[in-house]
């Protein structure tokens, strides 16, 4: 018998480094398989607990603020915002003008006599009024 670089015994017959095992190394493994696949087929005891978390929808489970996606959303909004904002003041500012331009508020002393004067020239004799702190509401 030989002890090769590996350190396993080479018995006589045999070549290389693969060394023949011997029978009681043999019943080992086989005792080992059988166990495994035992153990594979045998249902846990803890089958339907996960230890995993619950994640409603698609997204990371951490955030970091040192990131990289943190950074980049960061510096978007720095550069986005202002702009938009100036955009949708100005677009705000456009409807409220289109807006009073079309139908403009005028104060009325005496509601009622609006009123009537509004039915008047409208041609309009029924019409549903809805009375609110300040406005009136008219309606067919």
């Amino acid at each position: 018998a030989r002890v090769c670089h590996t350190g396993a015994i080479l018995l006589p017959g045999t070549q290389g480094a693969r060394a023949r095992a011997s029978p009681a190394s043999d019943m080992l493994l086989g005792r080992l398989a059988a166990v495994g696949r035992r153990v594979a087929t045998q249902p846990t005891r803890f089958a339907g607990v996960r230890n995993a978390a619950q994640v409603a929808s698609p997204k990371p489970l951490s955030f970091r603020m040192d990131g990289l996606m943190a950074q980049c959303l960061v510096a978007a909004l720095i550069y986005f915002v202002p702009q938009d904002a100036v955009f949708l003041a100005g677009l705000f500012y456009k409807w409220h003008t289109d807006a009073t331009s079309i139908a403009p508020k005028k104060r009325q002393s005496d509601a009622d006599a609006a009123l009537e004067e509004f039915k008047a020239k409208k041609g309009l004799g029924d019409v549903k009024v809805e009375k609110g702190r300040s406005t009136w509401y008219v309606s067919m």
